[in-house]
């Protein structure tokens, strides 16, 4: 019974991660948004936007994260077309840079707005080709 329960609990407050490599092409000298994240439940309702932090800075440029509302794109089955808050990554290049930058963006969220425990872990890569 007590291995069990330790199952249990474990399944129910385990974390896990996740971790994607995401490839831009940006202009030279513009700020771009090169990524976005939305948080929304089963039913369609907006979710609590999670922080995000840069835990490794580009080297040719800066990163800022902009709060924005939107509509949800076709991926998002029956919440297509939905509009939710979020938050886009916005990569600005140092004045006359060309070449390559890279940096990662951390977050973490509940897997789901409505009951449960489990917390997503979420570590993107970011690789930006400026021209």
């Amino acid at each position: 019974m007590r291995i069990l329960l330790g199952f249990i609990f474990l399944a129910l407050f385990s974390t896990f991660s996740l971790a994607d490599t995401i490839r831009e092409t940006v202009p030279a000298n513009r700020a771009s948004a090169v990524g976005s994240h939305a948080v929304y439940g089963p039913y369609c309702g907006a979710g609590i936007i999670p922080k995000m932090k840069v835990t490794r800075a580009p080297k040719n440029g800066s990163v800022s994260f902009k709060q924005v509302s939107g509509k949800l794109g076709e991926n998002a089955g029956r919440c297509a077309g939905k509009t939710v808050k979020g938050t886009v990554i916005v990569y600005k290049p140092n004045r006359g840079f060309r070449g390559e930058d890279v940096f990662n963006v951390r977050f973490t969220m509940d897997m789901h707005t409505y009951g449960t425990a489990k917390i997503r872990n979420v570590s993107n890569k970011y690789i930006i080709q400026v021209k």
